[in-house]
């Protein structure tokens, strides 16, 4: 009762501001935690809440040029994306294609990443500067590198691109993130708990990781144990794709071409575990998937 009545009192005194913008950068954090938890807890309310929250960025926040903006408020848009907006959606998406398995989300991260490299590489030194090379003219275009309450943008970015080379086969993609490790190497290893980010990235460059296809009707029993054989290991160093059966459906092959002559062996969900594109013998046998992928 007495709590009823101070409320009652508050509510007539002038209310707080509140920050209620949205904002790409963080929305694509939690776009990849959800993801995450979809695949960790086999819950598809993550993955369609990691789906709501990619659309919404996606139709509000992504201008007819396709770049991205900063901030979403009361139906208004402002500020140009920064390079974390950019890698931090994008390994947003990365995370909701594996949960998903929708090839649309896999060649929009693609082609954001493109802008990303587009508007904010230095070509010269390596890394991304944090603003992009049209906008507002700076004495100094800085580079984020030290992981803070939120991770590094050019850590982010160069897992985001040590996976896309993993996923389309482009070498170009490992190149540019080599090229991040060695811009930032000596400060990396000076204070290394200050850049764990990019620690992840480095040890998914150096290996093993891997690439595992899936060739199987997503809604069949067969798939969907492989897949969550694959999801309740901590096995972080690889990317999984999935190629359906139907022929109607070749959306990705066209951003993964590696994956094109992958069939379906005896009709049944089929693993290929590669490395560096060089595939095992394929497998219709959960176990023997999981061997093939611990055992090297």
């Amino acid at each position: 009762t007495i709590r009823r009545k101070l409320f009652d009192v508050r509510e007539q005194r002038v209310h707080p501001h509140k920050d209620d913008k949205i904002l790409t950068d963080w929305n694509g954090l939690m776009i990849a935690a959800l993801s995450k938890a979809a695949c960790a807890f086999d819950d598809l309310e993550y993955a369609r809440a990691a789906g709501r929250a990619a659309d919404f960025v996606l139709t509000n926040l992504r201008g007819s040029d396709v770049r991205l903006k900063h901030r979403w408020r009361d139906g208004h848009t402002a500020v140009a994306g920064n390079a974390d907006d950019y890698a931090f959606f994008v390994w947003g998406l990365l995370e909701l294609y594996e949960a998903t398995f929708d090839a649309e989300t896999l060649e929009t991260a693609r082609s954001l990443n493109g802008e990303l490299v587009k508007h904010f590489w230095d070509d010269h030194d390596g890394g991304f500067f944090f603003t992009a090379d049209d906008a507002e003219e700076l004495i100094v275009r800085r580079k984020e590198l030290h992981d803070g309450a939120i991770p590094s943008g050019n850590a982010v970015a160069m897992l985001n691109l040590l996976r896309l080379g993993r996923i389309t086969g482009d070498s170009e993609f490992e190149a540019m993130a080599a090229r991040i490790g060695r811009a930032f190497g000596r400060e990396i290893a000076g204070l290394p708990s200050a850049h764990a980010q990019m620690l992840l990235a480095a040890d998914f460059a150096l290996g093993p990781s891997a690439e595992v296809v899936i060739v199987g009707d997503p809604g069949g029993t067969d798939t969907r144990q492989m897949l969550r054989s694959l999801r309740s290991h901590f096995l972080p160093d690889k990317v999984v794709l999935l190629r359906t059966v139907t022929e109607a459906d070749s959306a990705i092959s066209r951003i993964a071409e590696f994956t094109g002559m992958m069939t379906a062996v005896d009709n049944r969900a089929t693993a290929y575990v590669c490395r560096n594109f060089v595939c095992q013998k394929p497998t219709n046998d959960v176990e023997e998937m999981m061997r093939l992928l611990v055992s090297q």
